[in-house]
Order: structure tokens, then C-alpha cells, then sequence
């Protein structure tokens, strides 16, 4: 079966489920293991070392050199982008608590809520009577976009947010009225949750247009966006809530273009947008960025943009940074934690976008890769992607995609036998999933059942684009097959039709372009083959992978 979308659970005090529900589809892949709801692991090692204050001049690639940065220099790696992108202001006379406050605030906008709570608590370590750092942890246990509120959670963040409204005598009014915001969606009961999550977002709206306070719209803009969701409908965000999240996220950029969330919050947004081009400057800018391993998820997030938008080659280069910083946060338990959370989802986007490319090699490193996430083997798929086919069909019958993928394979290698015992063995049901629908169709074809074998292409691609969107794209188009089908069967017009279709889902997918250049020569569009072959090589070079003939998948 095709790597189908859903949600799956995760560790961290978080969440049991890193979710994308707010998009209103499921985007990650059905192999996905359910890890279950563990505690928050006891601080690391390094949390009881004693920490050393001295002015540790640092450059930060957004707003260039910030001097006499007295802070932990254990911590000076996450500190870093935290003091040069944002800042929340409260009342500590005490440096440190209030650079753990903007550390824990930075973390909460990459994702990271349970490195978010620890540098709050921190924060509250360092200025007991400091209500912000309460008011912090309450923010980190809550939701974000990728994960909704559990029950634990709530309990955690009620908890925190009470202690917080103890401590409000030493706080200035702005820190009240974040306080007072705060203890309105943690004023019921997990039940009532649903109706005090709508007070905090009204009065994090009003607090928002009323003030400069940019991390007041971010915030707002989080989550208005939670509840109102990231679909499109003709040509704007469906629900009114995100509309006015986009509005904040576009004035907070226009104040502070090189703010995080903003950028972060940007990417996701047009996720799902019939244009995502107003993305490409939010993408940009997060990928000139230099985040610490902490902030993994904010490395991850031009990936989104680049896949969208069938820049294959940049999805791959902001996808192997990512994977950089994954292999950081695996160096301590609290990192592997958090890697933990996004390791599939984030590896999957890079594995994707290098079989959209000719490079076998590279796709071989990201097999490996993903292999290790899943424990699954996805070598032969790749072997296949790629015309390997003798490796294909020679991967262990364990291999993920078989025995679809040794049954393309055999068809390849005129083992017509073995193609039919692999098709003996297709699980009950798995011609609803795209790999069998290929095999099934192959072989419906080698017996001249044309019209099973197209119709069997037409269900794949049309379960395919119910199936994935956003940065989620399928391993093998089902719209390439078709193409390619089309074209041994000498049908030019439908292949070209197929080919077109294909590449507005995947834009540049070079397999596409090249079986739309072979459907238009042959069609006598010569004018329009040449245009789509300048696109294929373009998209081709260094590829280590030759395409000839139609015989695809």
C-alpha cells in the first residue's frame, strides 16, 4: 500500500499526537508508529550543572553582533536565536529570568513546548516571584497547530497559570493583562475547555489590535489559526478567524520581517493555498536563519514551500539541514524526545522530494534514513522508483511496498510467474492502496484488459489527490502511470492530459515533464515537447538515472 496519511502519537508532555487536524486532512504517513503519552523525562545531566554568567559576544546571522550576552553559556547555542528574534519583556530585575522568558517564548514559536517549559522554568528558578514564568509554562503546555490539548495538559497549564495569578501583585499591567488572558482559557474544566479556548482567543484578538505588541498577534494569530483551520476556499482561507490570523501574521511581518513565528506561521498558512507564492519570501528567510537544534522545526518548515512548489532540489536542501538538526537533539534524552515528534514527518518530506529527482544515490541516503525512522525497509521502492529494478525485486519480502513492489519488478524482468504470485499475496483490500493498484494495473495490462488496467490508474490518482496535500506528496504519482500507460497504448492526447493534470498536483515533477515532452513529439507539438524537454533537463541535471521509453512505473 501507498504511505497513506494520518495522525499518530507521540512522547512529550505535550501531546500524545503530533496532529495536523487545524488543516483539516491528515498528512502523515499511515506506518507511522504510535509511540504513546510519556511524562516529561527528569532534567538531563546537564540541567544540575552549576552555570557560569560571563559576556559572550555572539553573531547572529538576522540582526548581526549583539555584545556583553550575559547568559549561560551551557544554554548560549538556543539563547542565540532567541535574544535576536524575540523578546517578551516582563518584570524581572533579574537578566537571566528574563532571557529564559524570551528563550521559552522563541521555543514555543519552533514547536518545541517541552524545551519551552523547561526555559521557563528556569525563568522561575531564577525570579521565584516572577508570574510570567508561570504564565510560560501554561503557554508551552498548551496546544499549538501540530498538537492538540490533552487532558494532562490542561491540568499542567491550569495549574501553572493559578500559581502565576498568586504572584500578579509584582506585575506590571501589561504582564496582568497576559495573565489575566491566560487564566481566562484555564478558568473551567477540561470539558468546558472548547468555550474558555474562545474567551482566550477573543480577548487575545482584542489585546492584539489594540497594542504594538507583536508577540500579542503572534499569539492571537496561533490561535485563531488552532480553531479557524489552514483550508482555502476560492482563493481565501476558508474561516473568518484565519483570515484575521493572516491579517496579524502580514502586519507583524511588515514590522519585523525577520520575526520566527511570523515567518513560521506564514509558511503554514498558505500550506493549502491555491497560490502559495506570498510564502516564498517566508521560506526564505527561515532558511538564511541559523537555528539551534532546539528549534528544529523551524529549519523544517521552507520544505513545505519548496516541495509545493516543485523546487525539489531546495525542499532537499532545507530537508537535509533539518535532518542536521535532528541528529543534534538525538545527542541528549530531552532532544531525542522532541526529534521523536517530528522525525518521520520531517525525514518524509526529504525522502520525497528525492524520488521526485533523477539522483539515485541521494534517494538511496534518504532511504536509509527513513528506513531507521520506520524500521522498515524502503530500499526496494526506491530501487524502483529509480528502473533498478533487479535490485527491486531481489530486496527481502519484508521490504516496504511488497509484494507490489517485487511484482513490478518481476513485469520488468519478464517474470511473469512471479508477478503472479506477488499478486497471490496482496493483503484483502490492498487494491485500495496505490502500489497494488499499480501492480494489479500491470498486470490487467499484460493481458490486454486495457480498461481495468486504466481504470485501476484513474481510482490511484483520484485516491491520491484525496489522499495528500501540503508538503505530503505520494512516493510515485499515480498520474505519471497513467501518463505513461497512455502513451504504450499510443493514446498522445490523454497522456498529454494525464502528464498536465499531473504536473499542476506536483509542479515540475521531471518524470512528468519528461513523458509530456515524449506525449507532445509524438502528438507533433513540436514547438510544445521542446519547452517541456528544457524543464526535464533543467530539473535533471546531475541525475545519475537515465529515463528512456514509456515502461514506467
Amino acid at each position: 500500500m501507498g504511505l497513506e496519511p494520518t495522525t499518530f502519537a507521540v512522547t512529550g508532555r505535550r501531546s500524545n499526537q503530533l496532529s495536523y487536524s487545524a488543516k483539516t486532512r491528515p498528512p502523515t504517513p499511515e506506518t507511522w508508529a504510535r509511540l504513546g503519552l510519556n511524562q516529561r523525562p527528569p532534567a538531563c545531566e546537564a540541567d544540575a550543572l552549576p552555570l557560569s554568567y560571563a559576556p559572550v559576544p555572539v553573531t547572529a546571522p538576522l540582526l548581526g553582533e549583539i555584545d556583553d550576552v550575559t547568559l549561560p553559556t551551557l544554554m548560549i547555542a538556543v539563547v542565540v536565536a532567541a535574544a535576536a528574534s524575540v523578546h517578551l519583556p516582563v518584570s524581572t530585575n533579574v537578566p537571566a529570568a528574563q532571557a529564559a522568558i524570551d528563550r521559552g517564548l522563541f521555543l514555543y514559536y519552533a514547536y518545541n513546548g517541552d524545551e519551552a517549559a523547561r526555559a521557563f522554568e528556569e525563568a522561575a528558578s531564577r525570579d521565584a516571584g516572577l508570574a510570567m514564568a508561570g504564565w510560560g509554562i501554561a503557554l508551552a503546555d498548551g496546544p499549538d497547530l501540530n498538537t492538540p490539548l490533552t487532558a494532562a495538559q490542561f491540568g499542567a497549564a491550569q495549574g501553572a497559570i493559578r500559581h502565576a495569578v498568586s504572584l500578579e501583585a509584582g506585575a506590571s499591567p501589561s504582564d496582568r493583562k497576559y495573565l489575566e488572558i491566560m487564566a481566562t482559557r484555564y478558568a473551567g474544566t477540561f470539558a468546558d475547555w472548547q468555550h474558555d479556548d474562545a474567551a482566550y482567543r477573543t480577548a487575545m484578538l482584542a489585546l492584539a489590535q489594540s497594542s504594538n505588541d507583536e508577540n500579542a498577534k503572534l499569539l492571537a494569530a496561533e490561535a485563531l489559526l488552532e480553531h479557524g483551520g489552514l483550508n482555502w476556499q476560492n482563493g481565501q482561507l476558508s474561516s473568518d478567524e484565519s483570515r484575521t490570523a493572516l491579517e496579524l501574521v502580514r502586519a507583524v511581518l511588515q514590522s519585523d520581517p525577520r520575526n520566527p513565528m511570523a515567518n513560521h506561521l506564514c509558511v503554514h498558512i498558505y500550506d493549502l493555498a491555491p497560490d502559495r507564492r506570498p510564502a516564498l519570501p517566508c521560506a526564505q528567510r527561515l532558511d538564511a536563519a541559523a537555528f539551534p537544534a532546539e528549534a528544529e522545526h523551524l529549519t523544517h518548515m521552507p520544505a513545505h514551500y519548496w516541495i509545493e512548489t516543485g523546487d525539489y532540489a531546495a525542499a532537499l536542501a532545507s530537508s537535509e539541514r533539518s535532518y542536521d538538526a535532528l541528529q543534534k537533539l538525538e545527542e541528549t534524552p530531552a532532544g531525542t524526545q522532541h526529534a521523536n515528534r517530528y522525525v518521520k514527518h520531517d525525514i518524509m518530506v526529504g525522502y520525497s522530494a528525492a524520488l521526485m529527482l533523477g539522483n539515485y544515490e541521494t534517494a538511496r541516503l534518504w532511504s536509509q534514513r527513513i528506513s531507521g525512522a520506520y524500521n522498515s525497509s524502503l530500499g526496494a521502492l526506491t530501487a524502483l522508483r529509480f528502473g533498478r529494478y533487479p535490485s527491486a525485486y531481489a530486496a527481502p519480502e519484508a521490504s516496504y511496498g511488497n509484494p507490489s513492489v517485487r511484482g513490478l519488478s518481476a513485469l520488468h524482468l519478464n517474470r511473469a510467474a512471479e508477478a503472479t504470485s506477488a499478486v497471490t499475496h496482496l493483503p484483502l483490500g490492498s487494491n485500495h492502496g496505490y502500489l497494488p493498484q499499480f501492480l494489479l494495473s500491470r498486470m490487467a495490462e499484460s493481458k490486454g484488459k486495457y480498461g481495468d488496467a486504466q481504470r485501476l490508474l484513474t481510482q490511484a490518482a483520484d485516491n491520491q489527490a484525496a489522499t495528500y496535500s501540503g508538503e505530503l506528496i505520494p512516493l510515485i504519482p499515480a498520474g505519471e502511470a497513467l501518463g505513461f500507460f497512455q502513451l504504450r497504448r499510443g493514446d498522445n492526447a490523454a497522456a498529454i492530459a494525464a502528464f498536465t493534470q499531473t504536473l499542476a498536483a506536483y509542479p515540475n515533477d521531471p518524470r512528468a515533464l519528461y513523458g509530456l515532452a515524449t506525449a507532445l513529439t509524438a502528438a507533433g507539438q513540436n514547438a510544445a515537447a521542446q519547452r517541456a524537454r528544457v524543464r526535464f533537463n533543467d530539473l535533471w541535471k546531475g541525475a545519475d538515472t537515465t529515463l528512456a521509453g514509456a515502461d514506467f512505473p
